[in-house]
């Protein structure tokens, strides 16, 4: 569960940086004549946004990780 939550977070703060970097530009869609790197940006980006929310909110998967791995008791609840 700890690669999980490693590994999707860097996948999105990944692309997230490379929206950052292109600009507009990368919200191009696949096939535009002007789109960089033939639209895969805008693509990465969603497809990151959506394997970061199939496991779990990464918020749920640390409260996991705390809990059953670490042995700490579990949040207060309001």
């Amino acid at each position: 569960m700890v690669m999980k939550l490693s590994s999707t977070t860097l996948g999105y703060d990944i692309a997230k940086l490379a929206m950052d970097v292109m600009g507009d530009r990368a919200l191009l869609a696949p096939g535009e004549p002007s789109a960089p790197a033939m639209g895969m940006f805008g693509t990465a980006y969603m497809w990151s946004l959506g394997v970061l929310i199939a496991g779990g909110a990464a918020n749920i998967q640390r409260n996991i990780i705390a809990e059953r791995g670490l042995g700490l008791p579990r949040d207060a609840r309001k």
